[in-house]
């Protein structure tokens, strides 16, 4: 496996979302967040890359105002 490809450790994750690693903890346990479980016991969590792309993803809320520009009909220099 290439460097590029390696999973997110929940610490690497944490950063990445800008949350604490209690969080993505939770987010994993609630099952919202997409993860594996690596080794014996408790193991370690691994997150995909685009595990926390659509995590964001599902987040991102959009507008369903208008934005300024379109409301004056003109820009400002």
């Amino acid at each position: 496996m290439t460097t590029a490809t390696q999973p997110f450790t929940v610490k690497e994750a944490a950063v990445r979302m800008r949350l604490s690693t209690a969080s993505v903890y939770a987010l994993c346990a609630a099952k919202k967040l997409r993860h594996q479980r690596v080794g014996v016991g408790r193991g370690k969590i691994l997150i995909p890359h685009d595990a926390i792309e659509e995590y964001l993803a599902k987040g991102t809320v959009k507008s369903t105002e208008p934005h300024p520009t379109a409301i004056l009909g003109t820009t400002r220099r």
